[in-house]
């Protein structure tokens, strides 16, 4: 279990939040649950990965404040007649996060010294690096496509690559983290 404090929110709120952003990212909400997410690019390639919490019509978007801005400045681009408020909100909480499953949770009483980065996380985890991501990656190059993808919510933006290489073929690479914490592809 990895615990990490965090201090700002991306927050969608308004009439067309939820529908809005379950267009564009790979996984759904579950209600009060947070989950894992990405916002693919059209050809598939993995733009960003971060946890999300759907709260009626309100939706958080989790992951490192410098990624909150870009990640917003990306939902704004596709937010053409669309009801929904996107911004940068501060808060208080500390997140857990599985390393194995990454089921993330809130945890109130956490006192301990030992918060895990974003960065920790993301390389703990073997998801991949801003670096990594510029280089391009598929989702199906990670562990993660089915924790966070799901193939049976519908249309997201880049579900037709991801899907073609998941139905009809396979990666030819898998992305991981080295023992000395540096992410490299290996060949399958």
């Amino acid at each position: 279990m990895e615990y990490i404090k965090v201090d700002k929110v991306l927050t969608f709120q308004g009439e067309d939040a939820v529908s809005f952003l379950d267009s564009l990212i790979s996984n759904e909400f579950v209600e009060g649950k947070i989950v894992p997410s990405f916002l693919l690019f059209p050809d598939g390639k993995i733009n960003y990965w971060f946890l999300t919490e759907q709260n009626g019509e309100v939706v958080n978007i989790y992951q490192k404040n410098e990624e909150l801005v870009k990640i917003k400045e990306t939902f704004e681009k596709y937010k053409i007649r669309i009801k929904c408020e996107i911004e940068i909100k501060d808060i208080d909480v500390n997140l857990k996060i599985d390393s194995d499953t990454f089921e993330a949770g809130f945890d109130y009483n956490y006192k301990g010294n030992d918060l895990s980065t974003w960065d920790e996380i993301t390389l703990n985890t073997e998801l991949p690096t801003l670096e990594t991501i510029e280089n391009g990656l598929l989702p199906n190059e990670t562990k993660w496509l089915l924790t966070f993808l799901n193939f049976e919510k519908g249309c997201f933006l880049g579900q037709e690559p991801v899907s073609r290489v998941n139905f009809r073929g396979r990666p030819r690479r898998k992305l991981i983290t080295n023992k000395t914490g540096a992410q490299e592809f290996i060949k399958i």
